[in-house]
């Protein structure tokens, strides 16, 4: 393209050389004519050059003043961007208009109930929680791990801690909902169990006592015992409940104000931070349950994945189906975007600053230029017929 506006100044010059030297006594007399247009074609040429010229570089190699204005002022113009992009593309009233011209959670549910979304959302999940998975295999990590629930650990103080866990499950009677599963799971595992304890008893006890007079008195215990387990999980007054209620609140005191409590806790706590055992055994345990979830994660056939995509599936068409919960995920987008936006717009900016800031001149120079591209070239053109139309109307205007 830089070719064009050469070629042209070039033909005006030819036509001034060819004007100065135009036969006498043609018709016509087109030689005054053509030497304006010529004339002011090569001035508009030339001026336009080296405006353009200027902005990049020393026209010629001379360091003329106020010419490569680009590479002289590249950080004042990364400024001035990073300022204008702040300022007129990041201001909150521009993202928000933006934000409230899009159903933002009506195309996110789309999008999620799109098979290439689906499938997106599983891989990332997948993806992420296998990366997670992976990284708790390496030693730093494990190790890291460790002196961090040390350290957490050394900082409670158990007994109290207990004490409080106990008062959470005493307020709404939590506590007696688990005391009546409790009572269930022993109830069947002691029926589940009658011929076994039978059994047991039969073999432990003395030769000279007869079997018959043993096994009536297991039965009718183990009798008793499944009575009383089945009135206390059925009866929520029942006072063997009512003593269970004092004792724990009892023990629940005493855990967060007796100081040989306190002694007990420290003496555990300081127990399980120096049982190594303890914690290779707790770590196996941990690491068994990464391999089984790596191990399903690796099969095109998860569960996990699966559960993921009816999940993601689920949220995507409860969301597309629900005109009012769209409007209140729009306005917290809305609002997270421009808060986001607004508290790190300059910083956002600066990323231009600093990047233009990083650039050698020369190379910012052919890179801005490079993306203004052949318009720069036109103005030469430009610049080249606009001087030769001028060079007519002053050439009329000196023939008036």
């Amino acid at each position: 393209m830089k070719r064009l506006p050469l070629l042209l100044l070039a033909l005006m010059a030819a036509l001034f050389f060819l004007s100065l030297n135009w036969p006498q006594g043609w018709p016509g007399s087109w030689a005054p004519w053509l030497q304006a247009f010529a004339e002011a074609g090569m001035v508009g040429a030339l001026a336009d050059w080296f405006a353009v010229v200027a902005l990049f570089r020393h026209p010629l190699g001379i360091p003329i003043p106020h010419t490569a204005i680009i590479p002289n002022r590249k950080n004042e113009i990364g400024d001035n961007l990073a300022r204008f992009v702040a300022e007129h593309f990041l201001h909150p009233d521009v993202v928000r208009v933006k934000l409230q011209s899009v159903n933002l959670a009506r195309n996110a549910a789309l999008w999620l109930k799109s098979p290439g979304g689906r499938n997106r959302v599983e891989e990332l999940g997948v993806g992420v929680t296998r990366r997670v998975l992976g990284a708790l295999h390496e030693a730093r990590v494990r190790q890291f791990i460790g002196r961090l629930g040390s350290r957490r650990l050394a900082q409670f103080d158990l007994a109290p801690l207990f004490g409080r866990a106990l008062d959470w499950l005493i307020q709404d009677g939590r506590h007696q909902e688990l005391l009546t599963q409790a009572l269930r799971f022993a109830l069947v595992a002691l029926h589940d169990n009658r011929d076994v304890i039978r059994g047991n008893v039969q073999r432990e006890s003395p030769w000279w006592l007869p079997g018959f007079i043993d096994d009536r008195i297991v039965v009718q215990m183990l009798d008793r015992l499944e009575t009383l387990l089945l009135e206390l999980s059925l009866d929520p007054d029942h006072a063997l409940r009512g003593d269970f209620n004092g004792w724990l609140a009892r023990w629940a005191g005493a855990l967060q104000g007796s100081p040989e409590y306190r002694r007990w806790g420290e003496d555990l706590k300081q127990d399980l931070l120096a049982n190594e055992g303890l914690q290779d055994y707790l770590y196996r345990l941990w690491q068994d349950l990464v391999d089984g979830l790596l191990a399903d994660l690796a099969d095109p056939a998860s569960g996990f994945r699966g559960e993921l995509g009816r999940l993601t599936e689920s949220l995507a068409t409860e969301l597309e189906q629900d005109p009012a919960m769209q409007a209140v995920v729009n306005r917290w987008l809305e609002e997270l975007a421009v808060r986001a936006v607004d508290e790190n717009r300059l910083a956002i900016a600066s990323l231009i600053s600093d990047t233009v800031r990083s650039w050698d001149p020369v190379e910012t120079s052919r890179r801005i230029e490079s993306a203004i591209g052949r318009d720069l070239q036109f103005i030469r053109v430009n610049g080249t017929l606009v001087g030769g139309l001028v060079g007519l109307v002053i050439h009329a205007v000196k023939m008036v």
